[in-house]
């Protein structure tokens, strides 16, 4: 199982590698995020330090998708609030003030319209109603309060969608400031050696191939890092995006991609936590419960409904002359024939409930398998790692053995500019296994229903 820590930042934790791989392979962000260059005369805006815990903070507060869950929320607890008064009792008050005058001649057989008033009449009242056998509203009031659940468990899954998508997009972005350093020392070292071949060309000791050839390994170094450069802009811009940045500020990545030991993982344990943790399946079973809640509803519309009723004031054509009155009675209303409108609607019941549990039951495959593929992943990415630091010492000390013979004059620096190379590929695969190490942790965390509470807290 995972551990537990109080802040995302702890999931970082420091590998051990030599000074040289520290040099090329590991990003550190201290002052050297991707800056976006303001407008002439502006001033330029304080970058914004940013944990991968804080990103997914400020994401949650800020994100517009949440923003909108947490709305779709407050309807939906207004709406069961609607559904439950149904079954309260009603009341209320009314007057009113009347003044008519009517024609004789259509109540009374007379010959000529004659008329009679004007008439007053003035007449308040208080009037209550109860329901006292309801069966729609009572399904109603559950299928509003079952909804508010099923609103709960998807206002989740879009904070553990959000959280996942800043996850990825910060490691993304450290990823590509770790190339960034990592081609930045490669450059400073195909400028050494170029001076060294430049150095010996100029005492005789060496010949212009060597200069020329370490000329152009300088230069393809350099194309490396320009479009090193560029991709860290183009992932912070849509880190910066996420978090609903305004267009002026700049951010800094405060963390860097690192190396930690994880304890070993349980598959079937994690697959049955994962079932039970999971928000999608909590939504999914909270619409399985409103489609029953419909189906029964459907059925129950034939059944009798019967409401009480009644109001009490007073009546009379001038203030003076008012006269205490109430009326009380019960109402009975039992559906006889309805065209077989009851029946369509409880067989459509059925069948979504019937749809539901199909879906269920694909939601449930999907997050299965998303486990067992996390739990391969990192599986694979932890010994990716140990590879890749190996890898990364074995070509530092080619290059180091290279440029002493190189140096001695035992050699051409053919050989220098082929430990390069390979110096360039093991540092981007010590990149990538760390980059792959720590997605596949928030692969692992988000599969298991608990990217927010692992990297939120």
């Amino acid at each position: 199982m995972k551990p537990r820590t109080p802040r995302a930042s702890r999931f970082l934790r420091r590998s051990p590698i030599s000074s040289l791989s520290l040099l090329s392979a590991v990003v550190f962000l201290g002052g050297t995020a991707a800056r976006v260059l303001p407008a002439r005369n502006q001033p330029l805006a304080q970058p914004l330090s940013l944990t991968l815990g804080d990103a997914v903070r400020l994401a949650l507060k800020q994100n517009p998708q949440h923003i909108i869950s947490t709305i779709l929320l407050g309807e939906s607890e207004r709406d069961r609030q609607a559904a439950r008064a149904a079954l309260l009792p009603q009341a209320g008050i009314s007057a009113s003030q009347l003044i008519e005058n009517y024609n004789l001649q259509t109540v009374q057989r007379l010959e000529q319209a004659t008329p009679s008033g004007r008439f007053q009449a003035l007449q308040g009242k208080a009037g209550f109603s109860q329901s006292l056998l309801d069966f729609g509203a009572i399904r109603r009031y559950q299928i509003g309060r079952e909804e508010l659940n099923g609103t709960r468990a998807r206002e989740t899954v879009t904070r553990e969608d959000v959280t996942n998508a800043v996850v990825a997009q910060y490691l993304l972005a450290l990823n590509a400031f770790a190339t960034r350093d990592a081609a930045r020392s490669r450059v400073l070292l195909a400028q050494r050696l170029y001076e060294q071949a430049a150095h010996q060309q100029t005492t005789g000791v060496g010949v212009r191939i060597d200069t020329v050839r370490a000329n152009v390994e300088l230069q393809n170094e350099r194309q490396r890092l320009i479009d090193a450069e560029t991709l860290t802009h183009t992932t912070s811009y849509v880190l910066m995006e996420l978090l609903e940045l305004p267009r002026d500020r700049e951010i800094q990545l405060a963390d860097r991609l690192e190396f930690f030991n994880l304890p070993s993982f349980d598959p079937p344990a994690m697959i049955e936590q994962a079932l039970a943790r999971r928000p999608e399946m909590k939504a999914a079973t909270s619409e399985q419960r409103v489609a029953a809640l419909a189906r029964l509803a459907a059925g129950e519309q034939s059944l009798p409904r019967l409401i009480f009723s009644g109001d009490v004031g007073a009546d009379g054509s001038v203030p003076s002359q008012m006269i205490h009155m109430y009326t009380f009675g019960f109402a009975l209303d039992i559906p006889i024939y309805t065209g077989g409108r009851i029946q369509a609607e409880r067989e459509k019941a059925t069948l979504e409930e019937k749809r539901i549990a199909e879906e269920k039951r694909e939601i449930e495959s999907r997050i299965v398998r998303e486990v067992r593929s996390a739990l391969d992943e990192i599986e694979a990415a932890r010994q990716a790692v140990t590879v890749a630091n190996l890898g990364l010492d074995l070509a530092n000390e080619e290059v180091a053995q290279a440029e002493r013979r190189f140096t001695a004059g035992v050699t051409t620096n053919i050989e220098v500019i082929t430990a390069q190379d390979e110096l360039a590929r093991a540092s981007d695969n010590h990149i990538q296994a760390l980059y792959r190490f720590n997605q596949s942790r928030a692969n692992v965390a988000h599969a298991l229903g608990e990217i927010e509470s692992t990297y939120a807290k």
